[in-house]
Order: structure tokens, then C-alpha cells, then sequence
């Protein structure tokens, strides 16, 4: 198996769990935020459902993201449109299958063009980094929402 078609089929299985654990939480904890705090449910599947354009122009560009405060601004006013599960998981999919068509025909010779991102000191990554990155995000996400369930009482796996 390529490394491309794992990098799919991990992302794909990790987007599918997020949702399914997204849909098992009642409708008044899909925003509420612990301790007044934290991020919400919402919040994080608005970012789950925006992320992989950010990798896609990675991957298509080989270059860091540009990662000003206009950039950070636009993104956020984009992903707050998404006032549903429903409609974090419609875009999440678009983007995600657009992610997915690029790395499956991503060529195996550019796995290894490493860049230097604007964000966290000395994080140098590789193309196939990148690749991992929504299943990363998606999988780190699944354990935020895990984590929110257990605040409200909910100790089942979903």
C-alpha cells in the first residue's frame, strides 16, 4: 500500500468518528464551552470542516501558509457561517474529498520537500507531514469532544 492511500484512509475513518461523536452529545452541549472557557464543540468542528484547505494549499503550493492577522480574521468570519453539525460536516467533507484527490495523486519524489511553517518555533515539516495533518487535527479534536462529553456525565465510547 502507498503511504498516500494509508494517509486516506485514516483521515477519511477519523473524519467519520468525529461527527459520530459530535452527533452522540445533546443540543445544549454543542456550544457550551467548559468552565466558560474552553472551546466548544462547534468551534472545534469549524475548524475540522475548514483545515483542509490550509493543507491543500500546502500541498500544491510546497510552501508555508501565509499566516497574517488579515488571513486569521477571514478565516474566522468563514468558519463561524457554519452554525450547524450538519453544515461543519457537508463542508468538512467537500474539503476533505478535495484533500484526499490531491494526496492520492501526490507523487511519491515530493513526500520529502520540507518547509519551514509560520507558527511554533522550529516547526519544519515534510509534504508527507502535511499529508497527516487533518487526520492529526480531526483525531486531536475527537479527544476535545471525548474530553467535553466526560465534563456533562457522558462515560460511553462513541
Amino acid at each position: 500500500m502507498r503511504y498516500q492511500d494509508q494517509v486516506i484512509r485514516a483521515t477519511s475513518k477519523s473524519v467519520e468518528d468525529l461527527f459520530r461523536n459530535a452527533r452522540a452529545m445533546p443540543a445544549d452541549k454543542i456550544e457550551w464551552k467548559p468552565l466558560d472557557k474552553g472551546r466548544s464543540v462547534l468551534d472545534q468542528l469549524q475548524e475540522c470542516a475548514q483545515a483542509p484547505s490550509w493543507y491543500v494549499s500546502m500541498l500544491e503550493s510546497r510552501k508555508p501558509p501565509v499566516f497574517d492577522e488579515d488571513t486569521r480574521k477571514k478565516a474566522g468570519e468563514e468558519r463561524r457561517a457554519w452554525k450547524t453539525i450538519d453544515e461543519c460536516e457537508k463542508v468538512c467533507k467537500e474539503n476533505s474529498e478535495r484533500l484526499a484527490e490531491l494526496i492520492d495523486t501526490f507523487p511519491d519524489e515530493d513526500l520529502e520537500i520540507m518547509i519551514t511553517l509560520p507558527f511554533g518555533e522550529g516547526m519544519i515539516v515534510s509534504m508527507a507531514d502535511v499529508m497527516m495533518f487533518h487526520y492529526r487535527n480531526t483525531v486531536y479534536h475527537i479527544g476535545q469532544l471525548s474530553y467535553i462529553q466526560t465534563l456533562y456525565g457522558d462515560m460511553e465510547m462513541h
